[in-house]
C-alpha cells in the first residue's frame, strides 16, 4: 500500500510537468517589454492575468524568472535573493519538459543558469557561479549544434564568449578542463548580430533591449572609446525614453564621454520617474555628477543611496565621496569621521570600493588641489582641472602627489587630443611610478597603448598593453588589467592580419 501511494503521488507530480507548451503571444511580448524596461509590477500583473488562461505555457515561467533576476541583480538584496531562489528549480523543470525539438528549450535553460550566475557572484557564491556558467555554456553549445540558425543562441553565446575571453591567462587551464573556449571579439560580433536581427526582424524584436544592455555594459566596461559609444548611443536613441534600463545606459555613456551636464539632466529625469522598480544606483550616479561640478548637494544623493540600497557594491565608495565633500569644504574632522564608515560599511568586491578601503586604511588625507582637479577631470571639465594643477606650481607635495599630478596632466592632454603632451606625461608617470603600488603608472601604460592603437602604431600599442599587465599595482587593478588584456588580444589579432 505504501508503494502504491508513493507511485500515485509520483504520477500526480509528473502530470504537472508533461504537456508543457510555449506561446509567445502579444500579451506576453508586452509583459516582457515592461519587465525589460523595469516596469516590473506592470509586467508581472499581465503575467498573472495570462497564467490563468494558459497555465502550461512555460514562457510565463521564463519571464517570471527574468523578472526575479532583474529585481535581485539591481537591488542586491540578499533577503529577496533567498526568497526568489525557491522558484528557480520549479520553473527550470517545467521548461526542461518542453519537447526536445523546440529550440527555445535549451536556450531558456542556458539563460536561466547565466542570469543566476550573475546574481550569485554578487553574493560571493563563487562555486555555484562557476557551476551555473559551465551548465549555461554546455546547454547553449548543444543548442547551437541542434539549431545553428536559431538567432537567440547568439546572445547567450556572445555573453559567455566574452566572459571566457576575459579570464586571466593563469586560470585558462581551468577552461581546458571543462572544454570552454571563446574570445571577447567573437562574443561582441555575436551580440551585435543578434542586435541587428532584433532591430530589423519583428520575430526577434523582444531581444533588442537585452542585446543593447549587454552590448552597452560590455562596451562601457572594456573599451569606452568615443567612436564605439557613439554607435551605441545611436542604437539607444531608437528605444523609447520610458525604458529605465536603457536610460541608465544613455546616462552612463554621457558620463564616460565627459558630458557631465547632459548626464546630470538625464539623471534628474530618471530619478523622478514613477512606476519603475527602485534603481538606487542612479542616485549614486547623480551624486557623482553633482560632485564633478563641485556641487556639494551631491551629499544628499549619496545619503539617499546609502539609506535605501540593500547591497554591498559602491557603498564604501559612496562613504568615501561623502568624506571628499567634507574635505573639499574644509571639514577635516568630518572627512575622518566619514572615512571611518568606509572601514566597516559595504563590501570590497569592486575596484572602486577596494580603492576606498585602501584610502581609509592609509589614514592619509588627500591633497585638496589634486582631489579637486580629479573630480573636475572626471566630469569632463578639463580646462578647469588643468588650472587647478597649474596653481600648484611651487607647492610642497609628496612624491606620490607629484606622481598623481604628472599622471593627471597626461589624462587631460589625452582628452584634449594633445597626443605629444599626453605621451610625454604618461611616459614620465611610468618612469617615476613603475615600482609604486598606486595605479597611475599602470593606467598610463594602458592609455599609451590606446593612443598608439588609435594612431595605428600597433607594435607600440602591444608593448604598452603588455607593460600594463606586467606592472604590479593595487588600485583599480581588475578593471585596468582587464581592459589591457582585451586590448592586447585585439591588437595581436590586427598584427596577424597585416
Amino acid at each position: 500500500m505504501k508503494k502504491f501511494f508513493l507511485s500515485f503521488f509520483l504520477i500526480l507530480s509528473l502530470h504537472h510537468l508533461v504537456g508543457q507548451t510555449l506561446h509567445f503571444t502579444d500579451s506576453l511580448k508586452l509583459s516582457y517589454e515592461y519587465i525589460s524596461s523595469l516596469k516590473i509590477s506592470e509586467g508581472q500583473k499581465i503575467l498573472t492575468d495570462y497564467e490563468s488562461k494558459d497555465p502550461k505555457n512555460v514562457w510565463i515561467d521564463y519571464e517570471k524568472n527574468f523578472s526575479d533576476f532583474l529585481e535581485v541583480f539591481i537591488s542586491e538584496d540578499k533577503n529577496l535573493f533567498n526568497q526568489k531562489q525557491d522558484f528557480i528549480a520549479q520553473r527550470y523543470n517545467r521548461i526542461s519538459n518542453l519537447p526536445e525539438d523546440n529550440p527555445y528549450r535549451l536556450w531558456m535553460m542556458a539563460n536561466m543558469n547565466l542570469q543566476w550566475a550573475f546574481v550569485r557572484v554578487k553574493f560571493g557564491q563563487y562555486l555555484q557561479t562557476g557551476s551555473s556558467i559551465i551548465k549555461a555554456y554546455r546547454l547553449i553549445s548543444q543548442n547551437e549544434v541542434l539549431f545553428p540558425d536559431f538567432v537567440p543562441n547568439g546572445l547567450t553565446l556572445g555573453v559567455l564568449h566574452i566572459m571566457i575571453g576575459l579570464i586571466p591567462d593563469q586560470y585558462r587551464w581551468v577552461l581546458k578542463l571543462v572544454s570552454m573556449e571563446g574570445t571577447v571579439e567573437q562574443g561582441k560580433k555575436e551580440i551585435y548580430s543578434v542586435l541587428e536581427h532584433s532591430l530589423n526582424d519583428p520575430r526577434y524584436s523582444f531581444l533588442r533591449d537585452e542585446s543593447l544592455f549587454y552590448m552597452g555594459f560590455i562596451d562601457l566596461t572594456l573599451t569606452p572609446d568615443h567612436q564605439t559609444l557613439s554607435v551605441l548611443k545611436k542604437k539607444l536613441e531608437q528605444v523609447s525614453d520610458t525604458n529605465l534600463l536603457m536610460d541608465f545606459l544613455k546616462a552612463d555613456i554621457l558620463v564616460r564621454t565627459g558630458q557631465n551636464d547632459a548626464a546630470l539632466a538625464m539623471l534628474n529625469k530618471t530619478t523622478r520617474m514613477k512606476g519603475y522598480f527602485p534603481f538606487y544606483y542612479l542616485n549614486y550616479m547623480k551624486g557623482d555628477c553633482l560632485l564633478k561640478k563641485l556641487d556639494y548637494q551631491a551629499d544628499s544623493e549619496y545619503r539617499y543611496f546609502l539609506h535605501h540600497f540593500k547591497g554591498e557594491n559602491y557603498v564604501k565608495d559612496a562613504w568615501r565621496k561623502r568624506a571628499w565633500i567634507a574635505l573639499l569644504q574644509g571639514d577635516t574632522l568630518g572627512y575622518h569621521r566619514l572615512m571611518d564608515s568606509v572601514l566597516v560599511r559595504g563590501g570590497d568586491m569592486i575596484d572602486a570600493d577596494k580603492q576606498a578601503y585602501r584610502e581609509a586604511q592609509s589614514g592619509k588625507i588627500p591633497n585638496v588641489s589634486l582631489l579637486k582637479s580629479r573630480v573636475l577631470f572626471d566630469g569632463g571639465y578639463y580646462g578647469q582641472s588643468k588650472k587647478v594643477l597649474n596653481a600648484m606650481n611651487g607647492a610642497k607635495i609628496s612624491p606620490d602627489q607629484h606622481l598623481q599630478r604628472t599622471y593627471r596632466y597626461g589624462r587631460i592632454a589625452q582628452h584634449q587630443h594633445n597626443w605629444p603632451e599626453a605621451k610625454k606625461e604618461y611616459r614620465r608617470t611610468i618612469e617615476e611610478g613603475r615600482n609604486s603600488p598606486l595605479y597611475f603608472a599602470g593606467n598610463s601604460a594602458l592609455k599609451l597603448g590606446e593612443i598608439y592603437e588609435i594612431q595605428d602604431s600597433l607594435s607600440q600599442a602591444e608593448y604598452y598593453y603588455r607593460l600594463c599587465l606586467q606592472l604590479n599595482f593595487k588600485g583599480y587593478r581588475n578593471s585596468i588589467k582587464g581592459k589591457a588584456k582585451e586590448s592586447l588580444t585585439r591588437v595581436q589579432q590586427r598584427l596577424k592580419n597585416q
